[in-house]
């Protein structure tokens, strides 16, 4: 840490002291307080002994039982303060760790849009805050209360040292100069190496997950392809180690520097003692005193320039808590009492990364009406699925719900309209009713509605197989059931039947695990439930949406064909192509 950096780090040293205060007022006022009295404890204790050897020389016996007594209760309050301090610390750090984790979860539920999510530098971001978070407010405190308090003990010795030698704490605090300096320069390297390397660490993470990863344990075997993980994972390791290897030598070497010129002053310090022909007292104050003071000193070194990584990954977090999302809340509340009419005004979008996806896509969909939306992979359907909910704003034209752009509506009540089944759906290590419940939190204990909605996802028969029915803990993650991925999708396809108040339904090509005669039944029976409302059904096999009141075919991001499934067959083009092909392999 530079000179320069000291104003920073004060600012950032009091930014913690407040977050550790927000995390619980009471108990860090607690801690605080014991924090000073055992700061104070060391500064005592010298004083009272220099008391004591006096009254001892001079056998002076009620100044004798007085100082011994003082020592005694110094003692015994320094024994007594160290376990409350470490009763107030544990439950400070769980406490911070829970605040400081919930704060980063809610930030989270800001970003409404996925943008964010595709820009490589917001997500290492993100993923060394979340990583670092189970361990971080934890290390705050524990060296934000070391670093306090071995520099309130510091004050008082060094006041004491200089009212015998006045250059001693001087030339002992200049001796610590450089070695405070790389100490700190080490530790702004190990941050700075986690967070502008993080690829790396994130590619070792990745490596030591994937050999434990259960999805892909049955390649690894196969392949044998152990081995390669792990060279993989030592490569990575051995860049990272390189650079910290260097930093932690230099340290060493200024550690080093700074024991051997603080033992030549304290060498000339003791000289000068002896010179001045000290009392006994004197001479045994001075010596505890400078013990306690280089001691206190190296500590503080360390446990500041430990807490500066911490202070760092704290700086990082509250720029990120600071942070804009790039949809804001807000806007005009819609509460849909009918379906809306849905317009796409030349519709296009091109991703953060450059990668264009969708051009000028013209169409409505009437209230009520179902849409069946079909083309091969990549040809722009998931994305335009983004687009209605919100997950992403157009780059080109507009989207129109009853006439108004869906940029001026609220965001989260436009999407408490709709009830929506994704390819990639949650398997939740929660019950069976949860994990269906969980489209409508304040219906969470609805176990008719979920049943309801299980039954209409055709899987009541899982409620019979299952050990304890709604109430099933699913998941071996927590010790409960698994169920296969068939059976998953079908409780991702209950989750959105049991948002029964929405007017918009989606359902975008869930079912890739179901069999083509399965498929086709949840495909009618979500035509069948989302009677009345707007229905959106992405699928790439054409079967499954036959139903459709029209068919919009997109090809390489471009609306081709819209029309009835006959309509569409009749026009002989892209449509009835893909349809004609897909039948072959039926018969």
């Amino acid at each position: 840490m530079s000179i320069t950096g000291a104003p920073r780090y004060l600012a950032s040293f009091l930014n913690g002291a407040r977050l550790i205060y927000q995390a619980s007022p009471l108990l860090a006022a607690g801690f605080f307080l014991v924090l000073v009295l055992q700061a104070l404890v060391p500064g005592l204790t010298v004083f009272a002994v220099g008391r004591l050897v006096d009254a001892a020389v001079a056998w002076e016996t009620p100044a004798l039982r007085f100082w011994a007594g003082v020592w005694l209760a110094i003692l015994v309050a320094d024994q007594i303060l160290g376990p409350v301090a470490a009763a107030l610390q544990g439950n400070l750090n769980e406490r911070l760790t829970a605040f400081f984790n919930e704060q980063l979860m809610r930030k989270i539920a800001t970003f409404e849009d996925l943008t964010p999510f595709e820009d490589e530098a917001f997500y290492n971001r993100v993923q060394l805050l979340r990583e670092q978070a189970s361990y971080q407010p934890t290390n705050l405190i524990i060296f934000f209360a070391a670093t306090f308090r071995g520099f309130v003990t510091l004050i008082p010795l060094l006041f004491a040292m200089a009212t015998v030698l006045w250059w001693v704490p001087l030339a002992l605090v200049v001796a610590a100069v450089p070695y405070a300096l790389v100490s700190f320069k080490l530790q702004r390297a190990v941050w700075e190496t986690l967070a502008q390397t993080n690829p790396e660490a994130r590619r070792m993470d990745y490596a030591g997950r994937l050999l434990l990863d259960p999805a892909y344990a049955k390649e690894h075997r196969l392949y044998r392809s152990f081995e390669f993980w792990i060279g993989y994972y030592r490569r990575h390791f051995a860049r990272l180690h390189r650079e910290m290897r260097a930093a932690r030598f230099r340290q060493l070497r200024g550690n080093l520097a700074y024991v051997l010129v603080s033992a030549l002053g304290i060498a000339a310090a003791l000289l000068g003692m002896l010179a001045r022909r000290s009392s006994a007292g004197e001479l045994a104050m001075f010596l505890q005193t400078l013990s306690y003071l280089q001691n206190t000193l190296l500590m503080l070194i360390s446990d500041g320039s430990m807490l500066y990584e911490s202070l760092l990954y704290l700086d990082e977090a509250r720029a990120f808590l600071e942070e804009a999302p790039g949809i804001r809340p807000g806007g005009r509340v819609v509460i849909l009492e009918h379906p809306p009419r849905i317009a796409f005004e030349n519709v296009g979008f091109v991703y953060p990364d450059g990668r264009r996806a969708l051009t000028e896509i013209a169409f409505t969909i009437e209230p009520g009406e179902t849409i069946g939306l079909v083309g091969e992979n990549g040809a722009g359907k998931t994305t335009l699925v983004k687009l209605l909910l919100r997950f992403y704003d157009p780059t080109e034209g507009r989207i129109l719900v009853d006439g108004v752009d869906l940029r001026e509506l609220d965001v989260e009540a436009w999407r408490r309209q709709i009830a929506a089944v994704f390819q990639d759906y949650g398997r939740y290590a929660l019950t069976v009713r949860e994990n269906v419940t969980l489209a409508d939190p304040p219906r969470l204990a609805d176990a008719e509605g979920a049943r309801r909605a299980i039954e209409a996802a055709g899987a009541g028969d899982l409620l019979e197989k299952l050990p304890e029915g709604l109430e099933t803990p699913l998941s071996k993650m927590f010790g409960g059931t698994d169920l296969s991925t068939g059976e998953w999708q079908k409780l991702a396809i209950a989750r959105a039947f049991f948002r029964e108040s929405a007017k918009v339904m989606v359902l975008d090509e869930p079912t890739a695990s179901l069999d083509p005669i399965q498929e086709v039944a949840v495909f009618e029976r979500f035509i069948e439930l989302g009677e009345g409302r707007t229905v959106l059904v992405v699928s790439h096999r054409l079967g499954s949406v036959r139903r459709a009141d029209r068919i919009a075919v997109l090809e390489g991001g471009r609306l081709r064909e819209l029309g009835s499934h006959d309509e569409l067959l009749r026009l002989g083009g892209l449509y009835a192509r893909m349809y004609a092909a897909q039948s072959e392999w039926y018969r």
